[in-house]
């Protein structure tokens, strides 16, 4: 079978991007004809920070779209509104996580909404998102394949390793999405009564030049580590401290599991999937964060407990299904697929007018916001007070006197006026 895989951008480091090579090089291993689709340029020299990426065949839209598939995938929301452009057998969304919780403005919110439009063939490793989807768009094919843990890169520890007496705690994630915590966490870490007696490491993508300091010691930054590389950092570490706000599926508290430490995380969408409070890890709530001074505080004052966690994440850890075994679940469902017949090549059309919807609907928004810079303060008022006014519950009543074909006909009447 031949199955292309869209991605944002083939040299960007994240969990997401690492799901898609995964899947990708396992399809591949099975002998399907793989190809990654880079909506940004591909660039001239192959990036490296996943060993995957080595064997993979790797393509810009304009060439790709040349190919005829038979299953194509969107992997990221802005991603999804480029399929239509390629020729496929079925159209397929790999969906890790809804993505429309990463934006605070509506528009971006909306749009992704969209990708739940359609009956499209969904994947996804999560059972919250599973459970979504079928709500979202119930005429749709879903499988749901669990994330892996890769043997090479992550080998599971036997015990922990000795890090000294002082507790060392990661933190992980970027500072360009705010909604990952590490603000948070370092914000927390300050006013830790022991913070002269921890150590902190950061593992990130992008400290947007941040230096920060902890308990007068700075923290060890680790940026932009090759993927084989991060097994290393990770068991150099007791605990992860992670506070992210939205998740599909988390694998940074798995994967240090493997290396033989705990994690405090918060209390989020796909943690369920592996993760047991007081049995290999601790869980706070986002209305709650004070706990994670006191997590902390039993962590450094009492090693037992600290063991009995990391105990209890070595064998969560190596209980769990390795990419080779998700990768193999993932091919032999695509597989069935290809040999029941199974096509929805009639959405294509679909999916091209729901990216000029897109386009149309960007085209509007970027209209409106020149048109607002544009009104004055005492004119914004007045609309405001306008729209307020519509909303009372006496005008909605009014309104609804109001036969439909005199609406129809006033709004005609008074349109050459308005414009």
């Amino acid at each position: 079978m031949k199955i292309g895989f869209l991605l944002w951008d083939v040299q960007s480091i994240s969990g997401g991007a690492n799901a898609v090579i995964e899947h990708a090089s396992g399809l591949r291993r099975r002998g399907h004809d793989v190809i990654l689709i880079s909506l940004q340029p591909v660039p001239a020299q192959r990036p490296d920070w996943h060993p995957g990426l080595a064997e993979l065949e790797l393509s810009n839209l304009d060439s790709a779209v040349e190919h005829k598939f038979d299953f194509i995938f969107a992997t990221w929301w802005t991603t999804y509104f480029e399929l239509w452009r390629f020729e496929s057998t079925t159209y397929a969304y790999f969906n890790q996580s809804l993505e429309s919780r990463f934006y605070v403005d509506r528009p971006p919110k909306l749009l992704n909404r969209l990708t739940y439009s359609l009956p499209l063939l969904f994947v996804t490793e999560a059972r919250w998102l599973e459970q979504f989807i079928g709500w979202m768009q119930s005429h749709a094919k879903v499988i749901r394949v669990t994330n892996g843990l890769n043997e090479q890169l992550f080998p599971c520890v036997a015990t922990p390793p000795d890090r000294g007496r002082a507790l060392r705690i990661l933190l992980e994630g970027t500072r360009e999405l705010a909604f990952k915590g590490v603000d948070d966490a370092l914000e927390l870490l300050q006013r830790f009564e022991a913070a002269s007696d921890i150590e902190v490491g950061w593992l990130t993508t992008n400290s947007l030049g941040l230096k920060p300091s902890i308990g007068g010691q700075p923290v060890e930054i680790f940026e932009r580590v090759p993927i084989h590389q991060v097994h290393a950092i990770l068991r150099q570490f007791d605990v992860l401290l992670k506070l992210s706000r939205v998740e599909g599926v988390f694998g940074p508290p798995l994967e240090i599991f493997s290396q033989g430490g705990t994690a405090i995380t918060s209390v989020v969408t796909g943690c369920e999937e592996f993760m047991m409070h007081g049995q290999n890890s601790l869980l706070i709530e986002h209305y709650n964060r004070g706990k994670v001074l006191r997590y902390l505080d039993r962590l450094f004052k009492d090693r037992a407990y600290l063991a009995r966690l990391q105990a209890g994440a070595i064998a969560t850890a190596r209980a769990h299904p390795t990419w080779t075994e998700t990768a193999r679940k993932f091919s032999l469902a695509l597989e069935k697929l290809h040999e029941q017949h199974y096509a929805n090549s009639h959405l294509r059309p679909a999916l091209e007018s729901l990216s000029e919807l897109r386009a149309h609907f960007l085209q509007a928004v970027e209209e409106a916001a020149g048109v607002r810079a544009s009104i004055g303060q005492g004119e914004r008022v007045l609309l405001d007070r306008y729209r307020q006014l519509k909303g009372l519950p006496a005008v909605k009543r009014i309104q609804s006197w109001i036969p439909s074909n005199v609406k129809q006909f006033m709004r005609r009447y008074l349109q050459p006026f308005l414009q």
